[in-house]
């Protein structure tokens, strides 16, 4: 792969073809989580998935799932 045909394709399109592709891979991810992980969410799974590429944050719904469990049954 020739790195340098991406990076003018990326530059000549604003960086816009790369935030929405990572933006789809987000929405992929957050629809296969668990239904009762996905009840919690505050604003629609397409926002959220915007929000977490935008700040270049992703967090683990899972691991953060299992930990408020451990800490109420304690």
């Amino acid at each position: 792969m020739d790195n340098k045909k991406i990076d003018k394709f990326l530059e000549n399109k604003n960086m816009t073809y790369l935030f929405l592709l990572l933006a789809n891979l987000e929405v992929e991810r957050l629809n296969n989580l668990p239904f009762t992980i996905k009840s919690k969410l505050k604003d629609k799974i397409t926002h959220i998935a915007l929000d977490h590429v935008a700040s270049n944050e992703v967090p683990d719904y899972v691991v953060e799932d299992d930990e408020e469990t451990l800490e109420n049954t304690e």
